[in-house]
């Protein structure tokens, strides 16, 4: 079976989608076999993905249906060696079942209260979904959409204060993520030399020794 990256918050706007898909292209163009799930009702990583050439080599599927979930990410783990679960922006019962068949959850946070406290709470359902399931999930937060602000440390502080498992990598609030999902592309192959890219290969480096066994 595939290992499986689930990106979760119940907080809208935090760039789950943007994430999802362009670590979906970073690990496909670094020759891994990449699957996405997208279990938002609104269906913006499905989109994305199938709007252009980046993507050609990635298998998608999408699912509001949270009984399908399992099946699902069973099904696309067959023929690939990572399945990316895209969530909804809300608590539901999708991101439950998602969560529990997760090997590693990532969670976008922005410099912010309500992300903060958006955080802790998915902490919790993550420790639940581990004590249903009988096995520990892994889980990291990343600060995503930054800007320069004495803000972002005082919540990089919050979020180790927390226990809340920060990467060091962050994502910038760069307007080339906003032209590449118009585009059905990935940040790297608009912009392969920018500091988006730059980014996101940090962050696909930080989470590989949980997904990738010999990474």
């Amino acid at each position: 079976m595939a290992s499986v990256l689930v990106v979760a918050t119940s907080k809208g706007g935090t760039g789950k989608t943007t994430i999802a898909a362009s670590l979906a292209a970073y690990w496909r163009d670094a020759g891994k076999r990449v699957a996405v799930l997208d279990t938002d009702p609104n269906q913006a990583a499905t989109r994305w993905i199938r709007k252009g050439e980046s993507y050609k080599d990635v298998e998608s599927q999408a699912t509001a249906d949270e009984h399908a979930i399992i099946g699902a990410v069973q099904d696309l783990g067959q023929r690939a060696d990572l399945v990316i679960v895209d969530t909804a922006g809300f608590g539901n019962q999708s991101m439950i079942y998602s969560v529990g068949i997760a090997d590693l959850v990532l969670i976008p946070v922005m410099a912010d209260e309500a992300s903060l406290f958006e955080a802790v709470k998915m902490k919790k359902v993550i420790e639940s979904a581990s004590a249903l399931t009988r096995r520990s999930i892994a889980f990291r937060t990343v600060l995503n959409r930054v800007k320069r602000a004495t803000v972002v440390r005082h919540t990089e502080r919050q979020l180790e204060n927390l226990g809340l498992n920060p990467v060091e990598a962050r994502i910038g609030d760069r307007a080339i993520f906003q032209e590449a999902s118009y585009h059905g592309a990935s940040p790297q192959e608009l912009a392969p030399k920018t500091n988006a890219s730059l980014e996101i290969r940090r962050l696909a480096r930080e989470l590989e020794p949980a997904l990738f066994a010999t990474a």
